[in-house]
């Protein structure tokens, strides 16, 4: 765990340049360091307003942290973070018969992808960041 705990130390105390060293070479390391704005709002929100952000939710302690049981990937893997409060809400009745995750990403939980790399595990896609690239067609 303390590969997670470095990138979510960097999200939290808001250090652009730990978190880049906490990241494994990727799309999200790169629109990171370039300062991409949507990238910024996903981590850390905007203006004024954090929630939906990943630091919105890793700043409601106690956290669990647990492994996505569909992750297959040996050289990756993936975890589900839920402040324990979120958790317990969206905890079903039997949930041995409901698969994870439970209740809405960035809202109740975080999915994280963590890759092997020289270094360790390495935070790959800033806890599930999905650009809005304008398509381009014709």
């Amino acid at each position: 765990m303390p590969d997670e705990m470095s990138a979510f130390r960097a999200i939290i105390s808001h250090n652009p340049e730990a978190l880049a060293a906490a990241m494994a070479p990727g799309m999200a390391r790169n629109e990171l360091t370039a300062g991409n704005t949507e990238l910024r709002a996903h981590i850390w929100g905007s203006n004024g307003e954090t929630r939906g952000s990943v630091v919105s939710l890793l700043t409601q302690p106690p956290l669990c942290v647990m492994s996505d049981p569909a992750a297959t990937d040996l050289s990756a893997r993936e975890i589900l973070v839920y402040p324990q409060s979120r958790y317990d809400a969206v905890l079903p009745a039997d949930p041995a018969a409901t698969p994870l995750p439970y209740g809405v990403s960035n809202r109740d939980y975080l999915r994280c992808r963590f890759e092997q790399t020289a270094n360790g595990w390495a935070l790959a896609d800033a806890c599930n960041f999905q650009p809005r690239y304008a398509t381009i067609t014709g």
